[in-house]
C-alpha cells in the first residue's frame, strides 16, 4: 500500500522564540539553539483542529485530483480531538463532504503515531476492498499547553498533514519494515492527568462526590529529562532492529525523518546511531515540535522540492504512551 502524497496546512498564528520568551520566562536565546525552536505557529482563537485538517486534506486533493471521488477511508491520529465525542475523523468527513460509505476512526497516539497510523491504514485497506485512504494528523497541543510552562510551550507547535495512501501494485512509496514498542511504565512522564474516566473533572452518576479539580490537572504536563533518557535509550534499538528486518545497513538510508522533539535530542540521537548530520532532515526550527505531524511534514517538504523520488527513507516517531516506532520506506 505505497503512501503517493502528502500535504500540510499551518494555523494563522505565527509565534517566534521572543514571544514564547515572553511567556515562559525562558531566554529566548535557549529556546533558538537548544530547543531549536525559531518560530512556530499555534491554533487561533477562531480556528479547531478539525479545520486545520480539513485545510491539509484540501490542499493533498489539489495536488491530486484524481482521488477526489475515490476515497473510503479516512484516518485521523490526534490525541487532542475537538471533542471527547464524537471522533474528529466523523467531524472531517463531514466538513469535507464526504460521501456516508467512507469509513473513519482517530488513532489516539501521539509523536510515534504517524508511523503507527501508516501500519493501521495499510493493514485496514489490505483487509477491505477499500483503495485510497488520506491518513491525517492534527495534534494542536496548544490548546492543552499552560503559557508559562517551560518544559511544554517551549517546545510544541500546531499542525496538520494529509497523506495519500492506496492499493496499488506500484512499489514506489511502499513500507518495507518496521518496528514497534511500548514502555507503558514510563508513561507519567508525558501526560494529563485529570479529565479521563478514572479522574472525571465533574461529579458523576458513578462518582457523585468527586470534588472539582484544577484546571491545571487538565493541561500537559512533561518531565524533560525522563523523556530525554527514554529516547537515547529505545530509539537507537528500534532502528538497528528495523534495518536488520529490512537486510539494510544505516548507509543504505538515504534520508532520516526522526521526530523532531527538540534540536538537541535530534543531534543526541543521531549521534548515538551514527547517521552523518547530513543525513538527518531538520525542520524543527521553523515549525517546533508539531507531535503526530512532524515526520509527514518533512516528507512532505521532500516531495514538495522534488527530492523524495527514488530516496530510501528511514522514520522513526517515539513520545507518549511511552511508545515508539520505525519503518523504512522506498520511494
Amino acid at each position: 500500500m505505497p503512501l503517493k502524497g502528502f500535504a500540510a496546512a499551518m494555523p494563522s498564528m505565527r509565534q517566534d522564540a521572543e514571544d514564547i520568551a515572553r511567556a515562559t520566562g525562558v531566554d529566548a536565546a535557549f529556546i533558538r539553539d537548544k530547543v531549536g525552536l525559531h518560530e512556530r505557529y499555534v491554533l487561533a482563537p477562531d480556528e479547531t483542529g478539525v479545520g486545520l485538517a480539513a485545510r491539509a486534506v484540501r490542499n493533498l486533493i489539489q495536488r491530486n485530483p484524481s482521488i477526489r471521488d475515490d476515497l473510503d477511508l479516512l484516518v485521523c491520529v490526534t490525541q487532542t480531538p475537538d471533542q471527547r465525542i464524537p471522533h474528529n475523523s466523523a467531524r472531517l468527513a463531514h466538513v469535507l463532504g464526504l460521501p456516508n460509505t467512507i469509513a473513519s476512526f482517530d488513532v489516539s497516539l501521539g509523536c510515534s503515531g504517524y508511523v503507527y497510523g501508516v501500519s493501521i491504514t495499510e493493514g485496514f485497506l489490505s483487509a477491505t476492498e477499500r483503495r485510497n485512504a488520506v491518513l491525517v494528523t492534527c495534534d494542536p497541543y496548544s490548546r492543552i499547553i499552560s503559557p508559562s510552562d517551560k518544559d511544554t510551550n517551549c517546545v510544541f507547535g500546531d499542525a496538520a498533514t494529509a497523506t495519500w495512501v492506496t492499493r496499488t501494485a506500484d512499489d514506489a512509496g511502499r513500507v518495507i519494515a518496521v518496528d514497534f514498542g511500548t514502555d507503558g511504565a514510563g508513561g507519567d512522564a508525558i501526560q494529563i492527568a485529570a479529565g479521563g474516566a478514572a479522574w472525571p473533572m465533574i461529579a458523576t452518576s458513578a462518582l457523585p462526590e468527586t470534588p472539582a479539580r484544577s484546571y491545571g490537572d487538565l493541561q500537559l504536563r512533561m518531565q524533560g529529562r525522563a523523556v530525554f533518557d527514554f529516547v537515547n535509550r529505545r530509539v537507537p534499538q528500534s532502528v538497528a532492529a528495523c534495518l536488520e528486518r529490512a537486510g539494510l545497513a544505516l548507509d543504505d538510508i538515504d534520508l532520516f525523518a526522526l521526530h523532531q522533539g527538540s534540536a538537541y535530542m535530534l543531534e543526541v540521537v543521531a549521534k548515538r546511531i551514527g547517521i552523518p548530520p547530513e543525513k538527518v532532515l531538520k525542520n524543527m526550527e521553523r515549525y517546533g515540535n508539531t507531535v503526530s505531524s512532524t515526520i509527514p511534514l518533512l516528507l512532505a517538504e521532500l516531495e514538495q522540492t522534488g527530492r523524495l523520488q527514488g530516496k530510501t527513507v528511514l522514520m522513526s516517531g517515539f513520545g507518549v504512551g511511552l511508545s515508539w516506532a520505525t519503518a523504512i520506506i522506498k520511494f
